[in-house]
């Protein structure tokens, strides 16, 4: 018999499931899918412009100084060691299409979450890993889908902000759904009197409310994070109503008035999102990624400065 990820997901998570942040335990820890050399393989299979590295100053929140690190004709192993001593971490985005052991993974995930929770069914979800550096940090950002962080080797705490004004503004949000700017999100340090703080060890895991904005924090040892993400109707519906009202504020001048999810100013919004994706205008706005680094495992911080910047 296979053994249960998710070991208490209760009636009282059940019923709030995506409307409040939601603390479980899971057995990934337990799986032999997260040893050095499994990774390592990871490392080595996926390219790179599915699982980019990335570094960060060590404290304070500056967000010019979040970076792509190049890491070309090195070995898994190479990586590891260097994320391991320096200040770094890998995102390997939607693994269940590059490894068949992590797309059982994933559908064992959701198969769980969806016999538990009634009405649960995304049409469309996804599978990351996340290796990062002791101490690193995430700075604030916030995710388009739904999410979930499964914490499997390390420890991190992590805070999470309420999804609103002031500390997600509609306009950060709608220039992240159309690809104008990455996650990152203006932050200032009184939020935290806000937030929602958590310390993960491995076997615990998060799931919080849509969009809700966060920041992370690395304990003094290598981390090792399993993300899922998931597309419901509703969140395709304020994936389209933000997209719309991006399109109108910074391309067209006008203010939005609504952030309704239905009637006829949501459907016209999702016809003006149709359109604005199809007419290929976002593609020419959107940010390019530059390579500002190269690991190097022998480095004191896992990393070496490029001469010239590469776009991805």
């Amino acid at each position: 018999m296979k053994q249960k990820i998710i070991e208490d997901l209760n009636p009282n998570i059940v019923e709030t499931w995506g409307g409040r942040t939601a603390r479980l335990h899971h057995t990934l820890q337990e799986d032999n899918l997260f040893s050095d050399d499994v990774l390592a393989s990871l490392i080595e299979r996926m390219p790179q412009a599915v699982s980019p590295i990335n570094t960060m100053a060590a404290s304070g929140h500056d967000a010019d100084t979040w970076s792509y690190c190049d890491r070309s004709g090195l070995s898994g192993h190479d990586v590891l060691e260097a994320i391991k001593r320096g200040r770094l971490w890998i995102n390997m985005q939607k693994l269940e299409e590059h490894d068949s052991r992590f797309e059982a993974l994933l559908e064992d995930i959701y198969a769980e979450l969806g016999q538990e929770i009634p009405g649960f069914k995304p049409f469309r979800k996804s599978l990351g890993l996340l290796i990062s550096s002791p101490n690193a940090q995430v700075f604030y950002h916030a995710d388009v889908p739904g999410q979930s962080l499964w914490q499997v080797r390390g420890e991190k705490r992590i805070h999470i902000y309420p999804p609103n004004e002031p500390f997600l503004r509609p306009k950060d949000l709608e220039n992240i759904i159309r690809g104008v700017t990455e996650e990152e999100i203006r932050y200032d340090p009184s939020y935290d009197a806000h937030a929602e703080v958590y310390d993960l060890k491995a076997g615990d895991m998060l799931h919080w409310e849509l969009n809700g904005p966060h920041r992370v924090t690395n304990g003094n040892c290598l981390n090792v994070s399993v993300t899922t993400e998931h597309w419901t109707p509703m969140i395709r519906r304020s994936f389209a109503m933000n997209y719309g009202n991006g399109v109108l504020r910074s391309e067209l001048g006008w203010t939005p008035k609504s952030r309704a999810l239905s009637g006829p100013a949501f459907w016209a919004k999702v016809a003006l999102t149709a359109f604005w994706r199809k007419s290929g205008l976002q593609q020419k706005q959107s940010f390019k990624r530059v390579m500002r680094f190269r690991v190097n495992p022998n480095a004191p911080e896992g990393i070496s400065p490029m001469s010239i910047g590469a776009a991805e």
